[in-house]
């Protein structure tokens, strides 16, 4: 399993994980945590912020979307800046090294233990690497007061920026989170993978090319590199178009 950074440029190649990340988003926001407000007719969470100014980490395996989020920049609108001014003393912390974190679905009650442990993992992770590939220096956004412990024993140090708001399906509060990415060390080694786990595809690729494109790079981040030369040679061979 891998986390896939899906935006405005290679969104094309990502379609139908797409939708399956508004389905899930609904499933888990909607009808397992219960918030009224996201119900939907068509069973999609999409809100006026799934704009091409978001970018998502969506953990794909073989194809199926088992967990994701979504990253916005703090320079463009975003939920604490246009929405929920009132859950932040002050304004919203901005800046180019500053974006929201939001949408944070990891997981399934349906799934395996095993699957909602690396989903949970591999977000985290994945977030580290985004991070260290933008500059990104903190994030920000709204927890539940329920969900703080979890962050805080991934790792992430949650310091609020605003007193706690009571919601309706609960009591959540604007935070901001420093990147420490030496704490990603930290939970590779908890999950016990040592690889890479993000996946960035290039612009221009359509769907049916991204999908085998982004199949052999995972296969090839697996790799050992004493093999990544015999790798070389049997895909050269495949790519070989017979006379």
């Amino acid at each position: 399993m891998h986390v896939h950074i899906i935006n405005s440029a290679n969104r094309a190649q990502y379609l139908d994980e797409v939708e399956q990340m508004h389905r899930h988003r609904h499933r888990i926001f909607a009808e397992v945590m219960g918030w009224k407000a996201l119900e939907s007719p068509d069973r999609l969470d999409i809100d006026e912020f799934d704009t091409p100014n978001a970018t998502y980490l969506v953990a794909i395996d073989n194809s199926v979307v088992r967990g994701s989020l979504r990253l916005i920049p703090s320079w463009r609108p975003h939920m604490l800046k246009t929405l929920f001014r009132d859950y932040v003393e002050g304004d919203p912390p901005s800046g180019p090294g500053i974006w929201e974190w939001t949408r944070h679905a990891p997981g399934d009650p349906s799934f395996s233990r095993e699957i909602n442990h690396q989903v949970r993992f591999l977000l985290n992770i994945a977030v580290y690497e985004f991070a260290a590939s933008r500059g990104i220096e903190a994030f920000i956004g709204i927890a539940d007061c329920q969900i703080v412990p979890r962050m805080i024993d991934l790792g992430w140090k949650v310091d609020p920026i605003g007193l706690p708001v009571n919601y309706g399906e609960g009591v959540g509060y604007a935070f901001r989170m420093h990147v420490d990415h030496a704490n990603n060390d930290r939970l590779r080694a908890r999950l016990g993978r040592e690889n890479t786990v993000l996946v960035e595809m290039p612009r221009g690729l359509v769907a049916e090319e991204g999908l085998m494109a982004r199949r052999a790079i995972e296969l090839a981040m697996n790799l050992p590199a004493r093999k990544i030369g015999r790798a070389e040679e049997v895909l050269r061979e495949l790519a070989t178009v017979d006379e």
